[in-house]
């Protein structure tokens, strides 16, 4: 992984060959690696539990720091993408709202993005196709039990290697309720899982899915509560989140989707350990 990663970087990959983010034709473009403080350590032969594929490093916190992490992220005051994957992973994976409590079953995450480095509106869907290759790479070497695509971007190259049958369009009509989700035969033979949800993007939570919430919403929400042992975590993400805004209602109904992730998310750590 450690050569996939700085070949990536460096634009040395036959991929790179027709990108147009690669940093063979521009000097110096945003690239993040995945966090290996607090996630999966990739330069050891490990694989990954769980994956996490977002769009890209650009316009975040990731084009400044090289890292892709929505720990290390939330800390910053403007990263709002980060912020709310964070609020969700503590709510509905590790069911624990502080920390270290809510680092849980991190250790073995990998986050990684569709297009490896930062590219404006006009290059990423280019940008994204050459880098599916790349991202197969990383499947196979880490063959994560569940993999989490969030956003359209990382739904369509999951999708064009094969890992998904629905695309976007087909699929985004079943995200009301929860996360959608397809089992899926990994590179290795292994088999695994792939969710599909929103990106936790400000404009994503506030424009769109915000309009997916309704008092169905509510009731899903407290289905889910009484279902849990302990409802600590669940009651702070709602108390930050209110219904009041459209932050608050569009991070309500992702709530619903990362329960479906948690669960998988858990389940696959236990059965690794």
């Amino acid at each position: 992984m450690q050569r996939l990663l700085r070949n990536a970087k460096a634009g040395r990959l036959p991929a790179c060959s027709q990108c147009p983010s690669s940093p063979r034709w521009l000097a110096n473009p945003a690239f993040g690696e995945s966090c290996r403080c607090h996630g999966l350590d990739w330069s050891s032969s490990a694989s990954a539990v769980s994956m996490m594929v977002v769009r890209d490093p650009a316009g975040t916190t990731p084009s400044t720091n090289g890292r892709l992490c929505f720990v290390c992220n939330s800390e910053s005051p403007t990263d709002r993408t980060a912020k709310h994957a964070f609020a969700l992973w503590r709510a509905a994976v590790a069911c624990a709202d502080e920390r270290p409590a809510s680092l849980h079953y991190l250790d073995r995450h990998y986050w990684t993005n569709a297009a490896m480095h930062g590219s404006d509106k006009s290059r990423l869907e280019r940008a994204r196709r050459c880098c599916t290759a790349v991202l197969r790479d990383q499947v196979a070497v880490l063959s994560p039990t569940v993999i989490v695509a969030s956003g359209v971007e990382a739904v369509t190259s999951l999708q064009e290697i094969g890992l998904l049958k629905k695309q976007w369009s087909d699929l985004r009509g079943h995200l009301v309720a929860g996360a959608y989700s397809e089992a899926v035969t990994l590179p290795s033979g292994a088999r695994g899982a792939v969710f599909c949800t929103y990106h936790t993007a400000a404009t994503a939570v506030n424009c769109v899915v915000s309009k997916l919430y309704s008092d169905s919403t509510e009731r899903l929400l407290t289905q889910r509560r009484d279902e849990l042992s302990e409802a600590g975590a669940f009651n702070s993400f709602l108390d930050q989140y209110r219904a009041d805004s459209a932050e608050g209602r569009g991070m309500r109904v992702l709530l619903l989707h990362w329960f479906d992730i948690g669960e998988a998310i858990r389940g696959a750590n236990h059965q690794a350990a």
